[in-house]
Parts: C-alpha cells; structure tokens; sequence
C-alpha cells in the first residue's frame, strides 16, 4: 500500500509539474514576440550633473514637463525613489503610473514600472547621462511587454500585436524624448550661465 501511494504521489506531482513547467515556457517564448526594447538619445550641450537633476527631481516635472498632470515622489532613502505620476496622452486623456526608481547620481537613473498603462503587461528601463567632448548624450531606454488581453478594448478590433508595439513605442519615445528635450534646455540655459529654476 505504501509502495502504491508512493507510485501515484510521484506520478501526480509529476504531471503536474511538468503541466506547470509547459505553461511557463510556452509564457516565456510567447513573451519573446511580445517583449522590445528601444532607446531615444539626445546631444546636450551641458553638464551631466546638471541634466541628471532635471531627470532626479521627478517632483517637479508637473512644472517643467507639459505632459505631467500630476506628480508623487517619495524618497525615504537616498537613491530610492517610489514615483506615482498623472500623465496626459495625445488624445488628452491622463493615466496613473507607478515607478520605483534606483539612482546613481549623474551617471544613470534605473526604474521599474508596476501601474501600468492598460497595453503593457512590463515596462522597465533606465535614463542614462553619458559625458562626451559635445557635452552630454541623455538617453532614455525602454522595455516593453504588450498585454495583447487589452489590444481590442484601445486600439480596435481589427488591431494587431505589431499595431500595439507601434503605438507603445511612439507613446513612450514621445514623452521620453520631450523630456530629454527639457532637460536639453535647462541644461543648456544654465551652461549659458542661467539659474536653476
């Protein structure tokens, strides 16, 4: 009876791990078609020190960036930030994102999206403030994971996986590169000898 009970135990956690196992990579090479990255650079002509500041002080953005509605930043611990931001779209609508944000002051800033907009499932990245004898390259990188559950309810029926990466992509490079373009001129204003503001 022992032997039996043993025989069936190993035989049902068998199946079923190997039923775990198959969801999971059939998961993970789905996520493969569904996953990109991309990066948006632009030359400073500035410190890095200075457009790293533009981009660390997040609880200002609602002032310096017109596609931020509203802005949360806590930082309990230097270095660690939780950031929760209200931001407005093309269309004029605004949806809620949460970050938490490790920095490493003038060089780069590394984040992880867990509110996210209805057509990611994953959004990491990093900003980064690379020092060159033009000044400065920022660049601001992404990766993405589409939720293809809500593909139909933003984009339409008819809407692709393709169709999402691309309006993903140009959601994020838009803002991004807005405020890579803001931290340009705040630099740049004060390497002209400019204050803070």
């Amino acid at each position: 009876d022992s032997l039996a009970w043993i025989d069936e135990a190993v035989d049902r956690n068998s199946r079923s791990e190997l039923a775990a196992l198959k969801k999971n990579v059939e998961a993970a090479h789905a996520a493969e078609d569904l996953t990109f990255s991309f990066e948006d650079t632009v030359q400073i002509d500035g410190s890095a020190k200075d457009v790293y500041d533009f981009v660390n002080e997040a609880d200002r953005w609602h002032e310096r960036l017109p596609h931020v509605a509203t802005v949360r930043l806590r930082e309990d611990t230097p270095g660690l930030q939780e950031l929760e931001m209200d931001t407005r779209a093309k269309d004029g609508s605004v949806h809620t994102t949460k970050s938490y944000r490790v920095t490493f002051a003038h060089h780069r800033i590394a984040y992880k999206q867990t509110t996210l907009p209805a057509l990611m499932t994953l959004h990491t990245g990093y900003w980064t403030f690379e020092e060159n004898e033009g000044g400065v390259a920022a660049s601001s990188q992404h990766t993405v994971t589409i939720n293809t559950d809500n593909i139909a309810r933003i984009l339409g029926e008819s809407a692709t996986v393709e169709d999402a990466k691309r309006y993903v992509h140009t959601a994020l490079s838009t803002n991004s590169t807005a405020t890579l373009h803001h931290a340009k001129a705040y630099a740049e204003g004060i390497a002209r000898g400019g204050k803070k503001d």
